[in-house]
């Protein structure tokens, strides 16, 4: 792996909240210790888990070395997403964030690229607060199901959909400016970071390249991991995924 020059690029945070995803978050840090873009700061917050998480998390961070920083925060009880995140605005230094699901994994270029495509937008336009693209969509194995895309950010649309994944890469500031989060709110919790950016001005740019892989199972706590797969199985690939995602046999 080639690590971009360190010296010449903003640092970047990137945020792993967890709640008893054992299985997965191993591979998830792992995807992150495999970027080409540095410095990187890794911060994980386990939720409360009661499945060993914090063993696998703590093996992989032994991994984790070259990164600039590591931190691990366990709570001690279940706070939820939006709380998970609130416990840890504090350790967030990097430039530019991207808070990246457990049980999700990037691709090798995925903050570089995004990060490059920031930067370019914001040269023009500083309203441009954060980039995000198209994944594939994988299943618990980590076997393709099929590529998933979103698609041009469109203010009005964000009312009705939400189509911005988590992983998009943001700026941290304007990340700040909206936090703390409502810890009340359970679900479409990244819907809800999104609207409230909006909402103080800042836009987003689509990049319309599969760099993430969204991991669809029975336990996402989005709840539609199992009935996407099961859409996809009958052969229902032109639905509509409620995720934010449309597979491309509806393109």
């Amino acid at each position: 792996m080639t690590v971009c020059n360190a010296q010449s690029r903003r640092r970047l945070s990137i945020l792993i909240p967890n709640h008893n995803y054992a299985a997965y978050i191993g591979q998830t840090i792992d995807s992150v210790l495999a970027q080409d873009y540095g410095p990187i700061e890794l911060v994980i917050v386990d939720d409360g888990s009661t499945d060993g998480s914090v063993d696998v998390i703590e093996a992989a961070l032994d991994r984790a070395g070259h990164l600039a920083r590591t931190k691990l925060v366990a709570l001690p009880r279940n706070r939820g997403k939006l709380g998970a995140i609130n416990a840890v605005l504090d350790q967030l230094t990097g430039d530019y964030l991207i808070t990246l699901d457990a049980d999700d994994l990037l691709v090798p270029n995925y903050a570089r690229r995004c990060i490059d495509v920031l930067e370019a937008e914001r040269a023009t336009d500083p309203a441009v607060g954060f980039v995000y693209s198209d994944c594939l969509l994988i299943d618990s194995q980590g076997e393709l199901i099929d590529r998933g895309r979103s698609t041009p950010f469109d203010a009005d649309l964000l009312d009705q959909f939400s189509y911005v994944p988590e992983p998009a890469v943001v700026v941290t500031q304007a990340f700040l400016d909206v936090a703390p989060f409502d810890e009340s709110i359970r679900v479409a919790t990244k819907h809800h970071k999104w609207k409230r950016m909006v909402a103080r001005g800042w836009t987003g740019h689509y990049l319309p390249e599969p760099l993430f892989h969204y991991r669809m199972h029975g336990n996402n706590l989005s709840g539609i991991g199992s009935r996407v797969t099961a859409e996809v199985a009958q052969g229902r690939r032109g639905e509509r995924i409620l995720s934010g995602y449309w597979t491309t046999a509806e393109a």
